[in-house]
């Protein structure tokens, strides 16, 4: 009688277990998808952005050291933006696809830092 109540302990058990890995790996995955929408979508409007600053930046005489720093920035953002559409439409969900999608984003955004504080230094002077 012990090993029947066990036996129906651990099937109770295993049937607990089983729905919540599968619910947890759709929810890892729908998290992705959903940092990857993120990241593409705010890539996007940072080049406008990225564009927007840059040309200021030259017209208020930032330095060149400063112009060629940010150009390296956005050129590795773009490499990654490139790698991220190697492994399919960066909105499919590949795990690949969210690395380089998140560098691109996290370069580009690094650059638009930089383009902000050397305006407003600019400005305020």
């Amino acid at each position: 009688m012990k090993k029947y109540i066990a036996a129906v302990i651990v099937l109770f058990l295993a049937s607990m277990v089983a729905p919540l890995t599968t619910a947890t790996g759709e929810n890892s995955n729908s998290r992705i998808g959903s940092l990857q929408y993120f990241y593409y979508l705010r890539y996007n409007e940072g080049i406008e952005k990225f564009d927007e600053l840059y040309n200021k930046s030259i017209e208020l005489g930032v330095s060149e050291e400063t112009l060629e720093m940010v150009l390296e920035y956005k050129e590795m953002a773009e490499k990654e933006y490139e790698l991220a559409w190697k492994f399919g439409h960066p909105l499919k969900g590949h795990i690949q696809t969210f690395v380089h999608m998140r560098r691109a984003y996290l370069y580009l955004m690094e650059a638009i830092e930089i383009l902000e504080k050397a305006t407003a230094e600019f400005e305020s002077s």
